[in-house]
């Protein structure tokens, strides 16, 4: 008896560490050693628990077993219809944080997490949270929502904040009023983002440990790290100049179609502005049943473990000293899109 009581307390850190193995033959041989010390009637839970950890763990078990586990086609549209509709009727908060890189959104996220008392969630793969997803090689991956997540996420019982890179459409739109989630977009001058961007970038390279994700990490060039400030800063504005005013336009867009109702947060004017201004507006779009705005207020003037949270200076003008040819980029680059939107919130008045 006590031996099962010791597995089961198990069962919890053992998802836990398979979640972040990326290591797909340690974690098949070792998962599956922990799931043989159950006895037959509960493997198949633990199994099943382990798998959802991991979305690349299969269990091992005989042919003639997993033919009593096939479900037809029918029975997975019944199966999927009953989840969706779970999901979409769960009486929990649901919060995207929709960011432009460098926007304050981890800040953001991390202070909505703490005054909400929420978890945070991975809607763009199957895994237990971001973490495990960027550890499994996900950060090159799009961040748009799938809605198998959307639906594991909101099966949780609790809620959560979850902080994605994200452009819109009015497919995404339409499964975020599905599930009930409730959108927060957060933008920033793009010139102030390049030059964030590549602080953080040459600070991850500093980390020995991000060699182990290479390419897959940030997708920059292995010698990003040793080229002149000129350089990789033009690679950034190459890299995220276009995706930063698609991501704006496309949230904007279809808010104007009617799909969506985000609450929009600037850099600039928000999130360097009054801290009480934007905590009411964040705790009406949560709704007073789960948002307290004083609450919301103290985390966002929390400052502690900044570096965390990947609070860089928090201050804007940083891209004043832009290059030439970078900026001249940057404004040819925004300037095809001058016709579909006002540019000013990311560029300044320089298209205007």
């Amino acid at each position: 008896m006590q031996a099962m009581e010791e597995l089961d307390n198990m069962v919890q850190p053992v998802m836990q560490w398979i979640s972040r193995n990326p290591n797909g033959d340690d974690a098949s041989a070792k998962g599956n050693a922990f799931i043989q010390q159950f006895p037959p009637e509960r493997a198949l839970k633990i199994a099943a628990k382990l798998s959802y950890a991991n979305p690349f763990f299969m269990p091992d078990m005989p042919d003639e077993a997993a033919r009593t586990l096939r479900l037809s086609m029918e029975q997975f549209a019944e199966f999927t219809m009953r989840a969706k509709m779970t999901a979409k009727r769960a009486d929990q908060p649901n919060i995207l944080l929709a960011c432009a890189p460098k926007s304050a959104s981890t800040f953001i996220n991390a202070a909505l997490m703490k005054a909400l008392r929420l978890p945070t969630a991975c809607l763009f793969a199957a895994t237990l949270d971001w973490g495990s997803a960027a550890i499994h090689g996900s950060n090159l991956r799009e961040q748009e929502p799938d809605e198998l997540s959307l639906i594991r996420n909101g099966l949780n019982g609790r809620g959560y904040v979850a902080q994605h890179h994200t452009r819109c459409s009015p497919y995404l739109a339409r499964l975020l009023t599905i599930y009930n989630i409730r959108p927060i977009v957060t933008h920033r001058n793009i010139f102030d983002t390049v030059v964030s961007m590549d602080d953080m970038c040459m600070e991850w390279r500093a980390n020995p440990a991000s060699i182990d994700h290479g390419f897959f990490g940030d997708g920059l060039p292995s010698n990003y790290q040793h080229l002149d400030r000129v350089d990789r800063l033009m690679i950034l504005a190459h890299r995220h100049t276009a995706w930063l005013v698609q991501f704006y336009i496309t949230w904007k867009r279809c808010e104007r179609l009617g799909l969506v109702k985000p609450l929009w947060i600037s850099y600039e004017q928000d999130f360097l502005g009054s801290k009480s201004v934007l905590a009411a507006r964040i705790a009406d779009l949560v709704g007073s049943r789960y948002a307290d705005a004083a609450a919301i207020e103290t985390a966002l003037e929390d400052r502690s473990a900044g570096k965390s949270k990947r609070l860089n200076q928090g201050i804007t003008g940083r891209g004043r000293d832009l290059p030439d040819d970078v900026r001249a980029y940057i404004l040819s680059t925004a300037g095809y899109y001058r016709d579909d939107e006002d540019m000013t919130p990311l560029i300044g008045p320089e298209l205007a």
